[in-house]
């Protein structure tokens, strides 16, 4: 691409270890023909046969940009490399083992087209209208529905004035960004669904959950977002506390819940978190309700091993009682 010239979209792909992935991207997205377009991809030193298929397939299209880190920087580092070296007026990021639906970046452009005034979009198909637009500000930040990094645009004046994302926070660092972009910038809902999700027990996310810290992590992006949400309340300890640990509480919930982990994982990383949630004195029914939870994941580890003898005697007692039924 031109170095002069300032595309209209920069699709940002942090990436790590992940070619095909990527390649896929690229491909997906040249295969539209979509003009004013740039590619960013910023690989965190990746290992160097990853590296080098990931540049031999990238050297091959003139709107793609990519670059390379002298050391592995981390997730959120990464993510802010990619809005650094973009050109584009509007950015758009997505992770490297997704993909974007046919004709998406066609139907981003529509909505562009009819925006006046920098925002954020999100994707959101629960709304009754094609689009919804809200107003910056506390009302819209306890609206929103906090949306996934992936596949979300906004203009680049937002990450010119407001900074990129936090990189004191590891993981989903994207759940503070829209907090704080919907505080002062309008955001426009559209009912699309412009990305594929990739789930998978490789996914980062999942990855991540099994981390010592990921608990901590989620506690400091829930104290930021409520710097937004709280307005005057979040100088209230009690009400700060009591949120930080909701937030808690439903990262809890999702992990044990999701059905993209294996019951295993959702063991383990349970047992890790136990002691930390015991320590964040929830009121009783939530603790009871957990309790519950983890009783029926231990009985499924141990049921497991015994599970065909167990099968076996069932089967050698109803073949028993129907030999007898039959005398």
């Amino acid at each position: 691409m031109d170095t002069l010239t300032t595309p209209l979209i920069s699709i940002l792909i942090p990436t790590w270890n992940r070619p095909q992935g990527v390649i896929s991207l690229i491909e997906r997205i040249n295969s539209a023909k979509n003009s004013d377009l740039e590619i960013v991809i910023v690989d965190d030193n990746s290992e160097e046969k990853n590296w080098l298929e990931l540049k031999n397939v990238a050297s091959r299209y003139k709107n793609v940009r990519l670059f390379r880190n002298t050391h592995n920087i981390g997730m959120t580092n990464n993510w802010n490399k990619t809005i650094e070296y973009a050109k584009g007026t509007w950015l758009g990021l997505i992770h490297d083992d997704d993909i974007y639906k046919e004709g998406a970046l066609l139907r981003v452009r529509s909505y562009i087209d009819k925006i006046t005034a920098p925002c954020l979009i999100i994707q959101n198909f629960n709304i009754e209208t094609p689009t919804e637009a809200l107003a910056k500000g506390v009302e819209t930040v306890n609206k929103m529905l906090l949306p996934p990094a992936s596949g979300q645009f906004w203009h680049r004046d937002i990450t010119d004035k407001l900074g990129g994302f936090d990189k004191r926070i590891k993981y989903c660092p994207d759940d503070e960004f829209w907090v704080r972009v919907g505080f002062h910038y309008p955001i426009l809902k559209v009912k699309d669904f412009f990305v594929i999700s990739s789930q998978h027990d490789k996914n980062y996310m999942w990855e991540i959950f099994r981390r010592p810290d990921f608990l901590d992590q989620v506690a400091l992006s829930q104290k930021e977002r409520l710097k937004y949400s709280l307005g005057e309340r979040y100088k209230n300890p009690s009400l700060l506390e009591y949120y930080i640990k909701d937030g808690i509480w439903e990262t809890l919930r999702t992990v044990i819940n999701n059905t993209f982990l294996t019951r295993q994982i959702k063991i383990d990383t349970f047992i890790m978190y136990l002691v930390k949630f015991i320590k964040l004195s929830f009121e009783l029914k939530r603790k009871q309700r957990m309790l519950k939870i983890l009783l029926r994941l231990i009985a499924y580890k141990f049921y497991q091993p015994i599970k065909p003898f167990v099968m076996k005697l069932k089967l050698f007692i109803s073949n028993k009682r129907l030999s007898k039924s039959t005398k």
